[in-house]
């Protein structure tokens, strides 16, 4: 599978169907979380999240790190909003359920609350998860073309020589239960890496060395958790995005460096909105350039909500 032609890896939900994409696709959202159920947190989250479920835990502030516009959702909710105040630093605020609260607070002068169909919103919503679904089966399947040497427990390497334009690395997730993570490479293009194994998993590894940075790294790695049912994770933080569609996860320690699609989030540390990202190289010719079939998780980790959007403008101010 040729993964070359796609700008933008991040989470949201432009489609839910494969289409051609060209090199100069758009960029038009994030997604920082996209959970099926609930999302219990106590801590803030930088991107943009659409919640299946209902939101809970304590006081929550969302969208710091995303661009300042009139038609972008920060907070997407199916659900019932029960925290005890939820604040959109960026965008609005869009729920189907109940808010059961009156400290519901958009943070710019373009923000709004906005109460929208539930059962549209369901809808809308079980279409993006089931692609989510269908996309980590997918990649679970791509051959690898990288290693994992885990030969010194304390410094587990990935190791690639290709030269293709995605990465893809197959692991067994009781090597995340401790140890050192590390590249012995530079990692300048996307990195899928599919976990197997089910049940729980306590995640203790670290990453380490110096092409492990988080701020660089992170949005070029995507870890595919396709079977387990609940992740903790342990140590210092993660860096990279998680698709886990069919686990409930939870984090107290450091912060979780990338997005995340799972069934549910419960935690106390930040999420960082440095999401899965791909820059290709477009200096080629334009009679080689093709359309390729892309996975609609790739573009729901690039795309915004538009149907959402497009019910916006009818609530603007005139």
């Amino acid at each position: 599978m040729n993964f070359s032609r796609v700008k933008y890896l991040c989470f949201s939900a432009l489609f839910v169907l494969s289409v051609p994409v060209w090199a100069s696709v758009e960029n038009v959202g994030t997604y920082n979380l996209i959970l099926k159920n609930d999302l219990s947190t106590s801590s803030d989250i930088e991107g943009r999240i659409m919640i299946g479920g209902n939101i809970n835990g304590s006081s929550t502030d969302v969208g710091s790190r995303i661009p300042l516009d009139a038609d972008v959702d920060a907070v997407t909710v199916v659900g019932d909003i029960n925290a005890p105040s939820l604040k959109a630093q960026n965008g609005h605020i869009v729920y189907g359920g109940n808010a059961n609260t009156n400290n519901l607070i958009t943070n710019s002068s373009t923000g709004q609350v906005i109460k929208e169909d539930q059962s549209l919103l369901q809808t809308r919503f079980d279409e993006i998860y089931q692609s989510v679904i269908d996309d980590s089966y997918d990649y679970k399947n791509l051959a690898s073309n990288g290693t994992f040497n885990t030969s010194d427990q304390n410094k587990k390497l990935f190791e690639s020589d290709s030269t293709d334009d995605v990465l893809v690395f197959n692991i067994d997730g009781d090597d995340l239960r401790y140890g050192g993570l590390e590249f012995n490479f530079m990692p300048t293009v996307p990195i899928i890496i599919n976990v197997a194994g089910t049940g729980e998993l306590n995640i203790n590894a670290k990453a380490q060395g110096n092409y492990f940075n988080k701020n660089t790294v992170s949005p070029l790695v995507l870890w595919n958790f396709y079977d387990y049912t609940k992740l903790r994770f342990n140590g210092d933080g993660w860096n990279g995005s998680v698709l886990a569609p069919y686990a409930d996860i939870s984090s107290y320690t450091g912060s979780l460096d990338g997005g995340i699609a799972a069934l549910s989030y419960t935690g106390g540390v930040e999420l960082h909105n440095k999401l899965f990202t791909f820059e290709p190289n477009t200096s080629g010719p334009k009679d080689e350039e093709l359309p390729v079939p892309v996975p609609s998780t790739w573009l729901m980790f690039t795309g915004g909500f538009l149907l959402l959007l497009r019910q916006h403008k009818r609530h603007k101010p005139a």
